[in-house]
């Protein structure tokens, strides 16, 4: 009897055991955001989100009125790109650029008449798009646009963001059905509270406007269900839950927040005569802006990124040359803020510079990689103390970071492998010796330093983790080869080794 009672005490014993340890190996991943798990994966949805036929409807109207709105000029053509003399000191308020493409008066003329029918239609539709935001649109997220080669690298982005804590949901959109992957979409992406969505799904089918590229930003961010919207490009890494800044000021009052570029203006200034301002706004920020990231809500924005998914359309051809004039970065980044102006909406303007990120090549010259862009609450709370205090104002402290832009090259592990900038361009290679591999955003300490974290080597562990796990799934790599092996030979020879000698900046 004592032994059957001992045996039954210890089989509880154990089934107790049994129970806290599976209770605390599905917490624990249940809490990683870092690792695919496709064999405890369900698959609820087969294909991408369907479009939702109210913001169909809404867009085929605003389609129409694009249409109409076609400026009937030929293609702008950049033949003198303007100049970005005094980037380096451009601060406070924006001035004219001094260079101009050269337009003619009747090109003016034809762009002014087109852009007034898509401002007239704006204004008089006013009510509806309140409307129209209360009905179509509700909660806060994330949005991107992937697909192809940015596949890869959105999924690192999203693996980072989780490891913030965010539990922000996020839409993933693609151009088309031809770059819809089924084990990403409906397997990875879910894990990770993410979703796919198509954006040719929600455009009229015979309709004559067709986008692509960057102009895919201004539409994802419309068609998305979300009011209130995080926009992150798929190289961008959230350095900390997102969600603080949509809470605090200076979006809860403005709506809308953009941050700056390396560059000053260039933009012609004969865009404000286009837009039936006249002449450049006051207040205006003087360096242009960087569209890596984006905080923005509908309402009261919609208008807005109505205006600008027009400069997007007709982008290409008209409004990126009257934006940039040909400088680096030449694309939609100035559409947004443009929207905005015009119609006279609340926006802020982030005014820290961004800190350049990459490392000294051993012929000592610089080579950047990656950009960090800082906190837009930390700023304007700084700067409203000030305005108030002389005291505050001496002991302003840097805002801390908040996206990490790794623009060029991209986390994409197979691209990124077959690229020389991975290895020290100085080092000539004997026989068949693996040239010495370099940290590309410097060293782990000028990480620490600047960053509060090696993020080199996190996104270097997410790259390894996702790219040796979907090496065979992802479409863009199907015709790389031992992506995983090479991967980790280079993590060996870059995080494990640590060479010394070469130094990043930020």
């Amino acid at each position: 009897m004592l032994a059957r009672a001992s045996y039954r005490w210890i089989t509880v014993f154990v089934a107790i055991l049994l129970l806290i340890s599976l209770s605390a190996f599905f917490r624990s991943w249940e809490n990683s955001s870092s690792r695919y798990k496709p064999s405890l994966l369900i698959n609820s949805r087969k294909g991408p989100v369907p479009p939702a036929k109210p913001i169909i409807d809404f867009w085929a109207k605003w389609t129409k009125t694009f249409d109409k709105a076609r400026p009937a000029i030929e293609k702008i053509e950049v033949e003198n790109i303007a100049s970005k003399d005094g980037s380096d000191e451009a601060n406070g308020e924006r001035k004219p650029s001094s260079s101009s493409l050269g337009l003619s008066e009747e090109q003016i003329h034809y762009l002014h008449k087109a852009h007034k029918i898509v401002l007239s239609q704006l204004r008089r539709s006013d009510k509806d798009l309140r409307n129209a935001t209360a009905r179509l649109y509700s909660g806060k997220g994330i949005v991107t646009v992937a697909g192809g080669q940015y596949m890869p690298t959105a999924i690192v982005s999203i693996r980072m963001l989780r490891k913030t804590g965010s539990k922000l949901p996020v839409q993933v959109f693609l151009q088309s059905q031809k770059e819809y992957e089924p084990e990403i979409c409906e397997s990875v992406l879910p894990a990770l509270n993410a979703e796919c969505f198509v954006i040719e799904s929600y455009l009229p089918k015979k309709s004559p406007i067709k986008v692509t590229h960057y102009q895919l930003k201004a539409m994802a961010i419309i068609f998305s269900s979300f009011r209130e919207v995080v926009f992150l490009d798929s190289d961008c890494i959230a350095l900390h839950d997102p969600a603080e800044l949509l809470d605090s000021e200076p979006y809860k009052s403005k709506g809308l927040v953009t941050w700056p570029d390396y560059w000053i203006n260039t933009e012609d200034p004969v865009f404000y005569e286009i837009a039936g301002l006249g002449d450049l706004p006051p207040g205006m920020p003087a360096r242009s802006r960087e569209s890596g990231q984006l905080l923005v809500n509908k309402d009261p924005h919609l208008p807005s990124l109505i205006l600008a998914a027009y400069y997007n359309v007709f982008g290409p051809d008209y409004y990126y040359p009257i934006f940039s004039q040909g400088v680096d970065g030449m694309g939609d980044k100035e559409t947004f803020l443009a929207g905005a102006v015009v119609l006279g909406l609340p926006y802020y303007a982030v005014q820290e510079h961004l800190g350049p990120i990459g490392y000294m090549q051993s012929n000592k010259e610089f080579k950047g990689g990656a950009m960090v862009q800082y906190h837009a609450g930390d700023e304007y709370a700084a700067l409203q103390a000030a305005a108030h205090n002389s005291t505050a104002a001496a002991e302003r402290k840097k805002p801390r970071p908040s996206f990490f832009h790794a623009n060029v090259p991209k986390m994409n592990l197979a691209q990124l492998l077959n690229l020389p900038l991975l290895f020290d361009p100085t080092v000539k290679l004997k026989n068949d010796e693996m040239p010495k591999g370099v940290r590309i955003w410097g060293p782990a300490e000028s990480n620490v330093n600047s960053l509060g974290r090696d993020i080199e080597k996190e996104v270097w562990q997410e790259m390894l983790d996702s790219g040796c796990e979907l090496q065979f799934v992802f479409k863009d790599w199907k015709d790389a080869t031992k992506v995983c092996e090479r991967g980790r030979e280079h993590w060996r020879e870059v995080f494990e080794k640590a060479p010394k000698g070469l130094s990043g900046i930020v």
